[in-house]
């Protein structure tokens, strides 16, 4: 089944980085090779498309009826443009998100120019192609089909282009720091009201609080929250709600358990037989 374009007439990309893929590869191209090319495009020509590391490829379908195998490289990034790369991603956590709904933004090509380096082709020089006709030094005709079909796919999901440069999504999460467990880069999250932060910071703050009640004897009291254990031995945990059959009607606790067992737990509870 081969790949229909979304563009019917015009340049083909809506999306800035896909104009940019787009323009920069038609240096390469050429005037001629542009027009032919998008004609075949669109009159879905190309019948697959398959994005590499490196590469894309796929097959054009000739007027003739032959089927050609085209290409066209971006090689992936080298380990120190990697490492510009990742440095500036590992900044902006949102960014795989955003690239994942298919944004790709401008504000990351900026930082990146400080290395010289582009998740897009600087240059036609940084493109190279190849194709299984006889049209050389090229580049044909079907290797301008599958750039236009490139461009639409790059256009739709940016991921394409990470693809191209070697990465995955999944490297533009920042590593973990030892000391925090958050991604590096990443601001820390507020602690949700009534959770495990919200109980630790209220418990810091109450550590010798006094509200100034006044125990039996005149004297004032603590809360008993947070403060610290008395000199002679740790302070008792305070007990929790319990409850006290003496305050329930025994009928009715024989209604669940039985006359018998509500007998015996009401007479151990009240003392009374």
């Amino acid at each position: 089944m081969s790949i229909q374009l979304r563009s019917r007439r015009g340049p083909v990309g809506k999306g800035w980085h896909a104009v940019a893929l787009r323009e920069g590869a038609e240096q390469l191209l050429g005037p001629s090779r542009v027009g032919r090319g998008k004609a075949d495009a669109r009159a879905g020509r190309v019948q697959w498309l398959d994005v590499d590391a490196g590469t894309a490829r796929g097959d054009v379908l000739d007027a003739d009826g032959e089927l050609y195998h085209a290409r066209l490289d971006l090689p992936a990034f080298r380990e120190d443009d990697r490492r510009a790369f990742l440095a500036v991603a590992w900044a902006h956590p949102e960014l795989p998100a955003r690239l994942a709904a298919g944004e790709y933004p401008q504000q990351i090509e900026a930082e990146l120019a400080a290395s010289a380096v582009s998740l897009l082709p600087r240059d036609a020089s940084e493109l190279s192609h190849d194709c299984s006709c006889l049209d050389w030094p090229g580049p044909c005709r079907h290797v301008s089909a599958l750039l236009y079909v490139l461009v639409e796919a790059v256009d739709e999901q940016p991921l394409q282009l990470l693809t191209l440069r070697g990465l995955a999504l999944e490297d533009l999460v920042a590593p973990a720091s030892p000391a925090t467990g958050r991604a590096d880069g990443a601001a820390p999250l507020a602690p949700a009201s009534g959770g495990p932060g919200a109980d630790e910071a209220g418990t810091d703050a109450a550590v010798g609080t006094d509200t100034g009640t006044e125990t039996p004897d005149g004297g004032a009291g603590p809360t008993g929250v947070g403060t610290e254990a008395p000199a002679d031995g740790p302070a008792e945990p305070p007990s929790g709600p319990g409850f006290d059959p003496s305050h329930a009607d025994p009928a009715r606790l024989a209604e669940v358990v039985g006359d018998e067992v509500a007998a015996l737990i009401h007479r151990f509870y009240t003392g009374t037989s």
